[in-house]
């Protein structure tokens, strides 16, 4: 058996072209400056005599001082195109299954039904850590939406369910629109939910998920081919602005597909409002259309009947006690998959340009002191 060889590569090798371009610039503009501060020196007057009272100018030293500089340039060139070795093949451990959130981000989704039970709020220091939290009947502004409650479950129950799996999240109101893209990076995915996932953060207007559902459906056949286990987990409270037609392609697409589909039920059975808030964070209304305030509840009969489509599970997030979503099904992780770890190497060039750079710096200095 052979030993793993590091490949080394370059991440940026079009940066390398700027060699062609810096180095006869710098040097072009070093040799001006030497010419000029020669021919100035003249200028003055008896060179001979300038001499005596400033530090000749040195051939033979600015030649010297004119190669560390090109030296810096070229090596902090090298730097920024990003030399790389590829260390040796880990193999780690994958998950069995690629999971799509599809999320309704419609209006209704802003209702407040699930203030009660949702836990403190976290203030983190812009690093991830949690300097304080603030009891949820405290929050200024909104807080408890449907919306957060279907982050909430994602983060802190679908997440560590799904370690080393794969998720995407799928925004829709009218449209659909890719929220991430299947990763196992759930720090991203985190910062994604916490930055960028808000209410109307899709196009179109009303509630249609045979959108959200099409465009989850197409991520799934974009993948390369492959036997993991696809799911699409549906956060919906009913609305349903749609076409049945439409609805009832895209079911059948994803039942040919052999993707299995999960409708998450979100919203209190009584209709309630949704809140309007101020800058400040208090509540100065509630929606309105024509002229009357909107009452929203979740739509049961409508999820019931697309569950009966589906052939799929259907869990309600019930506000009136804590959500408990468990994915049992999902905890087969015996795969395991080959990765190449990529070892940066930039920090050796820029290192060595820092020391010329260090050396010119010292030499100017010494140079200053030595003066007469």
């Amino acid at each position: 058996m052979h030993a793993f060889m590091p490949d080394f590569h370059w991440l940026r090798p079009q940066y390398l072209y700027w060699l062609l371009i810096a180095l006869p610039v710098m040097a072009s503009l070093l040799y001006l400056s030497y010419t000029q501060r020669r021919a100035a020196r003249r200028a003055w007057g008896e060179e001979e005599l300038i001499e005596r009272f400033t530090q000749p100018i040195n051939p033979g030293r600015e030649l010297v001082r004119g190669a560390l500089c090109l030296t810096a340039v070229a090596l902090t060139v090298i730097a920024a195109a990003g030399p790389s070795l590829s260390v040796a093949p880990q193999v780690v451990q994958e998950g069995s299954m690629h999971l799509i959130a599809v999320v309704d981000v419609s209006p209704s989704m802003a209702a407040e039904d699930y203030r009660a039970v949702m836990p403190p709020q976290e203030v983190t220091d812009g690093k991830g850590q949690v300097i304080k939290t603030i009891p949820a009947d405290r929050v200024v502004g909104p807080y408890g939406m449907r919306l957060d409650m279907a982050k909430y479950v994602i983060r802190r129950q679908i997440m560590p369910t799904l370690e080393r799996n794969k998720i995407g999240i799928v925004n829709y109101t009218g449209q659909g629109f890719i929220q991430a893209d299947l990763t196992d990076d759930y720090t991203a995915l985190n910062w994604i939910m916490a930055r960028r996932m808000g209410i109307n953060q899709a196009p179109g207007g009303g509630s249609d998920y045979a959108e959200g559902l099409k465009t989850a459906l197409q991520m799934f056949r974009e993948e390369k081919p492959n036997r993991l286990q696809k799911v699409i987990l549906l956060f919906t409270d009913g609305g349903f602005t749609g076409q049945q037609s439409e609805l009832n392609q895209v079911l059948s697409d994803i039942r040919q597909a052999g993707i299995r589909i999960i409708v998450v039920g979100v919203g209190a059975s009584n209709a309630v409002p949704i809140p309007k808030y101020s800058s400040g964070g208090q509540v100065v209304g509630y929606m309105e259309e024509d002229g009357k305030t909107v009452q929203t509840a979740i739509d049961e009969a409508a999820l019931q009947t697309l569950v009966l489509q589906t052939g799929g599970q259907y869990i309600r997030l019930d506000p009136a006690a804590p959500p408990d979503v468990k994915i049992q099904w999902a905890g087969s992780f015996g795969n395991t998959k080959t990765e190449l770890h990529e070892d940066p190497a930039f920090q050796y060039p820029l290192g060595a340009a820092l020391a010329v750079m260090s050396i010119l710096v010292g030499v100017g200095f010494s140079r200053l002191k030595g003066k007469p």
